[in-house]
């Protein structure tokens, strides 16, 4: 059983950060929190509501901008992935694996999905590695 599991159908929760319910920056938290023992910064006063796509892309990007994290291109378990929506970076998901990532979206619970669907391979912007990760 995958550690991933104990993630999946975690409610959508607009600005949540615990096991209760989860935006997608929420979820990428709890996981780093739960299973690595790493605290990420909360954000959640630092937007409205999750779908403020420009304030969740100022966010993102401002982290992404931070030693904290490493752009990569070998993407391994618990790289946060990045996609866009529209001009916006705006979602957040966690590698399970290569392949696969777990994330909430929208209004639904939390999920694994393959990232090379056609609907997330398109919106596609990066791989981050915290670099407080062990090796």
């Amino acid at each position: 059983m995958s550690w991933s599991n104990r993630y999946i159908g975690l409610p959508a929760v607009s600005k949540g950060r615990g096991w209760k319910g989860c935006d997608c920056w929420g979820l990428a938290r709890l996981v780093y929190r739960e299973e690595l023992g790493i605290l990420l910064p909360s954000y959640a006063d630092g937007y409205a509501d999750a779908l403020e796509l420009r304030e969740l892309s100022r966010l993102i990007n401002g982290a992404a901008a931070s030693r904290d994290w490493q752009a990569v291109s070998d993407v391994q378990p618990f790289d946060l992935l990045v996609f866009r929506a529209g001009q916006y970076r705006t979602h957040i998901a966690v590698a399970v694996d290569a392949r696969r990532m777990l994330h909430i979206a929208n209004d639904a619970p939390a999920v694994i999905a393959r990232r090379t669907d056609l609907t997330w391979s398109r919106r596609f912007e990066g791989a981050w590695r915290h670099r407080g990760m062990r090796a």
